[in-house]
């Protein structure tokens, strides 16, 4: 079984009860988490959980509102949470300078146990409970979505796309797999009903519109109904929780 919750689903500023981008991966007894841009930390207390039950964190790409909140998650694991131990996966190791030099101002320095790893394409991570394989997207340099395999699931996130015509040229590319259990998509950077065909081509058993805005919102209403008879579609909403049995 897999669990996915959505604590931050907003695009690139918050709204009313939506923070940015951040999902909680639950797998067996480990958790992880997918991307930063709101900070986790007090998200997960009030789940019962610290940094200390994070496994693992994938950013997809260096822009803020998939990052900035991984400053104060740092912070707090450098000298509160200093049992915690993720692996923390960046796509520009140029980010742990600016870590370091940001938390060098606040709480005396970036604890040095802290792990982290540079984001590549292909197998990226397998701790014996999921497997992480990185797909380059055209986003922006060094920007990933992510194939998550685990509890006998599979679950793609799509990260950001190149805006435009993203469902054509980088989600058609990276879910040519037929068997995806739930593929989680970006819908902001262009109109969400260029994935109609793309998902028609090659259709995971449920789609879910993540990191969408009020002026796309429309849209992935109309991708959901035109889909409605094909693939379940749910839209992202912050607290959403997803589990696939």
């Amino acid at each position: 079984m897999m669990r996915i919750t959505f604590l931050g689903t907003s695009h690139g500023v918050p709204e009313p009860n939506r923070n940015c981008s951040c999902a909680l991966l639950e797998v067996a007894d480990k958790r992880y988490l997918i991307d930063a841009g709101v900070d986790p930390t007090p998200l997960l207390i009030n789940r019962g959980l610290t940094p200390c039950d994070i496994s693992a964190i994938f950013i997809t790409h260096a822009h803020g509102d998939h990052t900035n909140g991984l400053i104060s998650f740092c912070d707090l694991c450098s000298w509160h949470f200093k049992e915690a131990d993720p692996q923390i996966f960046l796509p520009d190791m140029s980010q742990l300078d600016a870590l370091k030099a940001w938390i060098s101002h606040t709480c005396g320095g970036l604890r040095e146990s802290l792990r982290f790893s540079q984001v590549h394409e292909g197998k990226l991570f397998d701790d014996g409970v999921i497997g992480v394989e990185a797909i380059r997207t055209q986003h922006m340099p060094n920007a990933y979505a992510y194939r998550i395999k685990g509890g006998g699931k599979k679950v793609l996130f799509s990260g950001d796309m190149k805006g435009g015509d993203g469902p054509i040229t980088d989600y058609a590319r990276f879910a040519a797999d037929d068997d995806i259990d739930l593929a989680i998509v970006e819908g902001v950077h262009f109109d969400p009903m260029l994935y109609l065909e793309p998902l028609r081509n090659h259709p995971p058993k449920q789609l879910c519109i993540n990191h969408y805005s009020w002026r796309s919102l429309e849209n992935c209403c109309r991708l959901k109904n035109a889909l409605k008879d094909e693939i379940p579609v749910t839209l992202a909403t912050d607290g959403l929780t997803i589990e696939l049995r």
